[in-house]
């Protein structure tokens, strides 16, 4: 079997989420927010899908509503910052926190953006958004 076949069956391949303490991401945001229904602990939840583009590609990140809250503070700097999210809190860990904050590095959004134009397309937002459908029905 092929890398590229395996990997494919792994399953969903555009969905961040941020789930050990110290885990991190740098993006750029391309897209307005998607509500999602899941489950924790048999109990539903609302969580975000935040469209973002990292210098690994194109990706669903799958966050809670108080950081997509802190996350839309950031808004007017979507056009011309990274952001950058930083998880504090061990896996399971209901008193969690998220620091968000936008890097004002314009080579890094400029190398960003090109990864956006290749990466990002109608038809990678709706894979993403099915693969993360389908991953929080699992979680």
């Amino acid at each position: 079997m092929s890398w590229t076949q395996t990997i494919k069956e792994l399953g969903p391949q555009a969905v961040l989420f941020l789930s050990t303490d110290g885990a991190s991401v740098n993006g750029i945001i391309v897209g307005d927010p998607i509500v999602m229904e899941s489950s924790y602990r048999n109990k539903p939840q609302t969580r975000i899908a935040a469209p973002m583009v990292t210098t690994d590609g194109f990706y669903l990140l799958i966050i809670g509503k108080r950081t997509a809250r802190k996350l839309a503070t950031l808004e007017a700097s979507f056009s011309d910052h990274v952001i950058n999210i930083t998880r504090h809190g061990a896996e399971g860990d209901s008193d969690t926190s998220y620091e968000v904050n936008a890097i004002a590095d314009a080579n890094a959004f400029k190398a960003l953006q090109k990864i956006k134009a290749k990466a990002f397309t109608d038809e990678a937002l709706s894979d993403a958004i099915a693969d993360a459908r389908e991953a929080l029905k699992s979680n």
